[in-house]
């Protein structure tokens, strides 16, 4: 099963990744007459829509919620698919214009390309101000470029602009998200329920929830059949952030494409260092609320940060309610007759690469 699952998401990624292609090259022909610059921010936006060793599981939900209620999926839903993956990119450059981070996805962050952009090229105004800047309006522009492919995607209209509306609501959401990750940043104490909250918003709604009700939208779905979907997407979602969470500080830069100290030198609002708090003693907490979130921490501390989510019972207890999540994501699959087996086949096996991946 688990071979049926590769090869059909490694099929899908290709087609995606086809289409994504051939969509960039028209959308820089369409600059080129306005400006080379333009030109340059299109690149940039599909240099990192298409860099890395991305799956494309966000696609290809899209996918598997449209045979979940229908039959196979007609070609158009590629461009749905290529449209949550621009959003993708959107949000992940806006996210890395938050964070202050300078790598993703193997290679250096929009924001900062564009920095670089401007002392080479440019003559007038602040480097580090352009490449914000540049960085915050190609995140609007890829969001607008995927909204026009969801709109001219070959569905009958009415479903067309459900997704539409539907997408919409999502975003909303998921700003609203990052508002609070942000405001939770700025303060001393966090409930659990708050980061889970951030966590459900920022990841398990747009990464699993969107792709999977869009694509069983276009398919005709009805309101039994979308509850069924959000009933697995969203502990599947909140696995898979808690995972993230995991890598974000015990992974390898190699596979995770950025350096693994960022989450602790942003002072990330995080399930794991809630649960390091609650569970260490009154000198290793005073520590780590001294030393959580500083930019110049060493080795030794990011070292000693480490030890004490371990020590302390946080990383078992995040590795915990990661399992307890997917066992629900996994029970509200089974039974279930208003999807189809082979979705519901699909979306099992997607559970158990949630909490194996290294990236």
């Amino acid at each position: 099963m688990i071979n049926e699952f590769e090869r059909e998401i490694s099929s899908y990624k290709s087609q995606v990744e086809r289409r994504l292609k051939t969509f960039f090259k028209t959308e820089k022909n369409k600059t080129a007459g306005i400006s080379p610059f333009l030109v340059q921010t299109i690149s940039r936006l599909a240099e990192f829509t298409l860099r890395g060793s991305s799956k494309r599981i966000r696609a290809s939900l899209v996918k598997i919620g449209y045979e979940a209620v229908g039959k196979k999926a007609p070609i158009g839903i590629i461009d749905i698919s290529a449209a949550v993956e621009i959003i993708h990119s959107y949000l992940l450059i806006h996210d890395d214009v938050i964070d202050r981070d300078d790598w993703r996805r193997q290679g250096i962050t929009v924001h900062k390309y564009f920095e670089k952009y401007h002392r080479k090229n440019l003559a007038l105004g602040d480097s580090r101000h352009f490449g914000l800047s540049t960085a915050i309006l190609i995140g609007v522009v890829g969001n607008y470029l995927a909204n026009n492919l969801v709109a001219r995607a070959k569905f009958p209209p009415a479903r067309r602009m459900k997704v539409i509306n539907y997408l919409g609501q999502i975003l909303l959401e998921t700003n609203y998200g990052q508002l609070l990750d942000i405001n939770n940043e700025a303060r001393v104490l966090v409930s659990k329920k708050g980061i889970l909250r951030v966590y459900k918003l920022k990841t398990a709604r747009y990464s699993f929830e969107a792709p999977l009700v869009m694509g069983a939208i276009l398919a005709g779905a009805k309101k039994d059949q979308i509850r069924r979907l959000s009933r697995f997407a969203i502990p599947a979602g909140l696995a898979f952030q808690i995972r993230d969470d995991i890598l974000g500080v015990f992974g390898s830069k190699k596979e995770l494409g950025k350096p693994v100290d960022s989450d602790i030198k942003e002072g990330k609002q995080t399930l794991l260092y809630f649960e390091a708090l609650s569970g260490s003693n009154r000198q290793d907490r005073l520590w780590l609320k001294n030393h959580y979130g500083k930019t110049n921490l060493n080795q030794r501390d990011i070292s000693r940060i480490r030890q004490l989510m371990i020590k302390s019972g946080s990383l078992e207890k995040s590795r915990k309610l990661a399992r307890k999540y997917v066992s629900l994501a996994k029970k509200s699959l089974k039974g279930a007759r208003q999807i189809s087996a082979k979705s519901a086949r699909m979306l099992m096996i997607l559970t158990d690469y949630l909490v194996a991946r290294n990236r």
